[in-house]
């Protein structure tokens, strides 16, 4: 046998791959066995080939991509390497082709883990970097008005602009008043600063309340000459609370005056609250709810400042009013704006019980409330409530219960020793 004359061997190998219309060239590429090897094998040139184990390996390799059976092709190289006799007593049977067979990536339990195994190490990777770049860094300060130190400025007050992370605290330090203010969930921020004549330098920092991170500090030089103080406002201008508006709790109050001015701020009710909620018997009929008209709080007293700004809190009962802001003496002047105090949402109030024990059950919201529901009750106890839509109050001597819901005080509940039950709902 010479390596010119095709084996037995070469020939399956050969026809296999000429039936299919596949060239040695597009066999290399698609199973990474140099044709020089495909080749030898083909011809039964085995000198041509690294080795016995190599030889095998491409044997398995090509048949496997040629669809036949890879034991059949070893058999008969071993054959024509004239080993192996006695191992294989019987002659090989033909070839096979492998049913079902594909070279699609076989994905086993153990590659699975290990690539899940990845993944995760990757992702906690990425997280703590994330974290770390987040908590790490020092937020960003970064003043748009002024863009730089002022050399030359006329007026006693600047409004200070700029942009830092969403919510942080700036604060100002180094003028005579160093105010602060939250920048809003864009990071937008300004500040309104007084200025004496001469050098100002204030420096601005930026404090991110996610990470308490600070930033690095931010300076400013606005030198004030020939100081121009500007034109105190004619009147009064409120710029909180506006006309007609809604409000719940305490009402702030925000505007501009003359410089040093003392405003006076008082409230006339324009009308009682309205009920925001329905009481029911539990025969179903409509329970009353008394009106009410709440006594105006004291007055407040204001006094802007040297820029004429000017702010306070005032307290005021649920209802419409009437709040009229005036100052005293030669420049007198005064405004009056109308706001609407209304209870906050849902069902709020409190239950106490005055003379005499009573039994109470107290639902909120359909769940007994802890502690209380289904027990006896002591005078003087004191019960808040809260509910979203709903209150059930079942009392066992209707004459010790007072309630008041929403700002509102309700009649007893009934008369001594009487069982009652009601339902308030929002309405």
């Amino acid at each position: 046998m010479t390596s010119k004359e095709p084996t037995k061997l070469g020939e399956v190998l050969r026809t296999a791959r000429e039936a299919r219309f596949i060239d040695l060239a597009r066999v290399e590429r698609d199973t990474k066995i140099r044709t020089h090897y495909l080749s030898a094998l083909e011809r039964g040139d085995y000198r041509d080939l690294p080795g016995g184990v190599y030889a095998k390996g491409f044997l398995r390799n090509y048949g496997l991509y040629l669809g036949l059976d890879p034991e059949y092709l070893i058999d008969l190289y071993r054959l024509e390497q004239g080993g192996a006799a006695a191992d294989r007593p019987h002659a090989p049977a033909p070839p096979r082709p492998i049913a079902g067979r594909s070279r699609a990536l076989v994905i086993t339990p153990g590659r699975l883990a290990a690539v899940t195994l990845v993944i995760l190490v990757a992702a906690f990777g990425v997280y703590l970097v994330t974290e770390f770049v987040t908590f790490a860094g020092t937020p960003d300060l970064r003043i748009t008005d002024p863009v730089g130190d002022l050399p030359a400025y006329s007026s006693l007050a600047y409004l200070v602009r700029g942009t830092t992370e969403p919510n942080s605290t700036v604060t100002i330090d180094g003028l005579q008043e160093n105010p602060t203010v939250t920048a809003d969930a864009r990071g937008d921020f300004q500040i309104r600063v007084t200025l004496v004549p001469g050098a100002n330098v204030m420096t601005l920092v930026a404090s991110d309340p996610r990470t308490g991170r600070n930033s690095a500090p931010v300076r400013r030089t606005i030198m004030v000459l020939n100081p121009q103080a500007s034109a105190p406002p004619v009147g009064i201008t409120l710029d909180t609370p506006a006309q007609g508006a809604t409000l719940t709790g305490g009402v702030t109050l925000s505007g501009r005056a003359a410089a040093g001015a003392r405003l006076t701020v008082t409230a006339a009710l324009v009308a009682g609250p309205t009920s925001s909620f329905r009481v029911v018997s539990l025969a179903g009929r409509d329970i009353a709810v008394p009106p009410l008209r709440p006594a105006a709080p004291k007055p407040l007293a204001i006094t802007a400042d040297a820029a004429g700004s000017f702010g306070g809190q005032l307290a005021l009962p649920l209802g419409t009013w009437d709040l009229r802001l005036a100052t005293a003496g030669a420049a007198a002047s005064s405004l009056t704006r109308r706001v609407v105090v209304a209870p906050a949402a849902g069902l709020h109030g409190r239950l106490t019980v005055v003379g005499a024990a009573s039994y109470l059950e107290i639902d909120q919201d359909g769940r007994p409330l802890p502690g209380v529901s289904g027990r006896n009750a002591n005078p003087g106890a004191v019960i808040d409530l809260s509910a979203t839509g709903s209150l059930r109050i079942l009392v066992g001597n209707a004459v010790a219960v007072r309630l008041t819901i929403n700002g509102l005080p309700l009649a007893p509940m009934g008369a001594s020793g009487e069982v009652v039950e009601w339902e308030i709902t929002r309405l």
